[in-house]
């Protein structure tokens, strides 16, 4: 079998390709508290700019203080949209990408962003017998339920395997 599908067996309790449908809605991952200093150590690496480094400098930008840099917004969103209880864990087998990422209002030290993803699109793999691909739109929304970051995103799920099989052998993580 395809290295990538790895075995096929049944996992009670995990979402395959047929449990999704268009126009559903998730919340997932519970609340994620943006801090100060997350928000500096992130930029020092990967965006270094006045507003996301320095609180003094920032306060006189159009943001008015110091704002979490693009890298930082979707690795949060990566984040809680991957999070999600063991009862809710998908047969997933790769993201395919991500298209659309917009930054909608800043989000700063002290929001708390919470993610939600709604289904979109359905259909089989062309290429790869019992993979779906489920498309989605993911927002992260803040305490004020202002959505802050939206992209869409598309996936590779392993479609319902016999139920008859006995279980995931033991070099298999199916769910994530």
């Amino acid at each position: 079998m395809d290295r990538l599908l790895g075995r096929r067996r049944y996992r009670p309790g995990v979402r395959y390709f047929e449990d999704f449908s268009i126009g559903t809605v998730d919340h997932k991952g519970g609340a994620y508290l943006v801090t100060e200093a997350e928000i500096v150590e992130m930029a020092e690496r990967f965006d270094p700019q006045p507003f996301h480094v320095d609180p003094v400098a920032a306060a006189d930008t159009m943001f008015g203080g110091l704002v979490a840099c693009s890298a930082h917004v979707f690795a949060i969103s990566c984040s809680l949209h991957s999070k999600v209880p063991a009862t809710e864990k998908v047969a997933a087998v790769s993201a395919l990408g991500f298209d659309k990422l917009r930054l909608h209002a800043p989000v700063r030290p002290g929001d708390e962003l919470r993610a939600r993803s709604t289904v979109v699109e359905l259909r089989r793999s062309n290429s790869r017998p019992g993979i779906g691909i489920v498309s989605s739109t993911g927002e992260l929304l803040n305490q004020r339920d202002e959505v802050v970051f939206s992209l869409e995103s598309a996936a590779m799920v392993r479609c319902r395997p016999d139920p008859s099989s006995d279980g995931p052998g033991p070099d298999e993580d199916l769910a994530v």
